[in-house]
């Protein structure tokens, strides 16, 4: 009878180098291939529209705040040093971009969203802030829209389709 001790077994398998090796090749392609796979400039993109947004938001309440407490329901009132203009309680679309803080210019300057407004002291006055370098200007970007009834807020939307 032969001793279980005597036996030489054939061992088949990778050495600790050869697997090490693999790994390391594995990473070099995971560290160049990866970043062309994963685009994450439009998700970011979207996230700074969707941010805009919230800001519209928040300046808009604050300051119809304001005017509920000094009574204004239409005209001038100063916040944070600034005029604003009021059309129905809140601020017409020409005066929200004064309290907002972002850096803005118009289309082709160097902010951080290029604004447009239209019908700026109207009650269906428009301020668009469009994320500059967004695929398409007219679905990346954050709305202001004036209303026209008293004491209701105004549009506040986004788009963020093709940034």
């Amino acid at each position: 009878m032969k001793s279980s001790m005597n036996v030489k077994v054939n061992q088949q398998g990778f050495t600790l180098i050869e697997l090490v090796v693999v790994i390391v090749i594995l990473g070099i392609l995971a560290v160049t291939a990866a970043p062309k796979f994963i685009d994450l400039t439009s998700d970011a993109k979207a996230s700074t529209v969707e941010a805009v947004k919230g800001a519209l938001n928040s300046a808009a309440d604050m300051a119809h705040a304001k005017a509920l407490v000094e009574g204004i329901t239409a005209g001038d009132l100063s916040i944070a040093g600034k005029s604003i203009k009021f059309i129905n309680s809140y601020p017409t679309a020409g005066s929200i971009n004064d309290l907002m803080d972002i850096n803005t210019s118009a289309s082709g300057g160097n902010g951080d969203f290029y604004v447009a407004t239209t019908d700026a002291d109207a009650d269906d006055g428009v301020t668009t802030y469009t994320h500059p370098t967004a695929v398409d200007g007219t679905e990346c970007l954050a709305t202001y829209t004036a209303t026209d009834d008293v004491n209701v807020k105004p549009v506040i939307a986004s788009d963020t389709d093709k940034c």
